[in-house]
């Protein structure tokens, strides 16, 4: 179900949608509304273009969790442009660590079809935050 109105509520009604796609890591549902050249910008990693490598990508994120729990919300709409943050958690897979995250994402739409997404992302173990 692609974005087609650009309206805060239809928005907020979508990265709703998107957040239990992640929580549940399904990959598939979560690339069919990527155009097939996506051009992404995501944390650490190099930029890239191409849904197939976007496939990749996610598929190595989801390995690497358990229990993730997240939260989107929209924080502005700008045609054909709208940005999101998100925080969550999930367990590491490989350490038992429990985790937490902070992202913000710009998602571009062209076609119906996401074309970019640049997302910058923070993560950290549980409670390290506090002590800083």
């Amino acid at each position: 179900m692609p974005i087609s109105d650009l309206s805060p509520v239809a928005v907020q009604q979508a990265l709703t949608r998107y957040q239990g796609l992640f929580e549940r890591g399904d990959v598939e549902a979560i690339i069919k509304d990527f155009a097939d050249d996506v051009r992404v910008t995501y944390g650490p990693f190099s930029p890239f273009t191409g849904k197939e490598k976007l496939r990749s990508l996610l598929q190595q994120r989801f390995a690497r969790m358990r229990d993730y729990r997240l939260v989107k919300r929209l924080e502005f709409v700008c045609p054909p442009r709208f940005a999101a943050s998100w925080t969550g958690t999930w367990v590491d897979v490989s350490s038992g660590v429990k985790m937490e995250v902070f992202g913000l994402e710009v998602l571009t739409l062209k076609d119906g079809k996401f074309s970019e997404w640049s997302a910058g992302v923070s993560t950290w173990p549980l409670g390290e935050a506090q002590k800083a």
